[in-house]
């Protein structure tokens, strides 16, 4: 009998606990007042550099979740979800999270705007530490505005205030990075500034080889790729299934299915009517053409005919068998 290694084995439980935690959290989107994205943030953070280091010179570092930026006239502040540093460029990036269709905000971009602006008409990022300074005096919490301070001098590689300030002074640009949902995209989205970016998340990689712990994202990418479709009309039951009544959790295209299949396999199952009938004779071309509606094997939403849903893992093998030329 052959008997897997012990660091194969602890790999598979860690895997199959992320994948359950994902879940978990990922419930919080039908649950009223529930901020899904403060509790996915952490997770997504973790990995975030190796997932936005595209380019092949990329060498993404992360500064500080949580980035302080003060507020015109006043030593209040606006935080954008993580401040960043591009080494290879000196570019900073000011990346935020959204996790609904509903929660973009036109007069946060315009924080973020004046930021990047402020920065080119002074060449120079350096007015960052002073304006941390004057935050943290007018806290009661100065101590956590240090620390700020202190992951900024570790992400830049400084040992010394002196350092950390002419480091951020060779910061001349920052770029404005949105990870979203596709549905929640503005129609008047600046897509020719070079300087904004909107990622949903099918545009994040599939695979970060270069991680500590890559076997853990593809559960954070598949759960999150849910959230790509997921508009309010759904989470109101107002797209309708045959039935008249909602019985699915997510819908999916061709490869986002096949990554929760991959992640999940049988305790998802995935809608397609007369599937025994009508699944031998599909193409790839067509099963790739459509989208799919995906559920929980168990405690799913509705009422379902099992001769209209099948287990993820049977579908995977199917469709395996056609990527292999079978």
């Amino acid at each position: 009998m052959l008997m897997q290694s012990p660091a194969h084995s602890e790999a598979a439980i860690r895997t199959t606990f992320f994948t359950a935690l994902m879940q978990h959290l990922m419930q919080g989107t039908m649950i009223p007042k529930v901020q899904v994205e403060r509790s996915i943030g952490p997770i997504i953070g973790f990995f975030l550099a190796d997932a936005l280091a595209t380019a092949p010179d990329d060498d993404i570092v992360m500064l500080c979740p949580e980035f302080p930026i003060q507020k015109a006239g006043n030593n209040q502040s606006t935080n954008i979800d993580w401040l960043m540093l591009n080494l290879a460029t000196q570019e900073l990036l000011l990346v935020e999270l959204k996790t609904t269709d509903t929660t973009f905000r036109p007069e946060q971009a315009a924080i973020y705007r004046e930021f990047q602006s402020k920065i080119a008409r002074e060449g120079s990022a350096a007015f960052l530490l002073d304006d941390l300074a004057a935050i943290g005096a007018a806290s009661q919490e100065r101590g956590k505005y240090q620390n700020v301070r202190n992951l900024l001098a570790q992400g830049f590689g400084c040992s010394d205030g002196n350092g950390l300030r002419e480091a951020l002074g060779h910061c001349k640009h920052a770029r404005v990075i949105y990870l979203a949902p596709q549905v929640s995209k503005p129609v008047d989205w600046p897509t020719s500034e070079e300087g904004w970016a909107w990622l949903s998340f099918a545009d994040l990689p599939e695979s970060l080889d270069a991680h500590g712990y890559a076997d853990q994202w593809p559960a954070v990418r598949s759960s999150l790729l849910s959230l790509d479709a997921l508009t309010r009309r759904l989470r109101n039951g107002d797209v309708p299934s045959a039935s008249g009544a909602r019985n699915y959790r997510d819908v999916l295209d061709f490869d986002a299915l096949l990554n929760r299949c991959r992640t999940e396999g049988g305790s998802w199952v995935v809608g397609l009517k007369n599937w025994r009938s009508v699944l031998p004779s599909m193409t790839l071309e067509q099963l790739r053409s459509k989208a799919y509606k995906c559920d929980l094997a168990e405690g799913g939403v509705g009422k379902k005919l099992r001769s209209n849903w099948i287990a993820g893992d049977e579908f995977l093998s199917h469709v395996d068998t056609l990527l292999n030329g079978g």
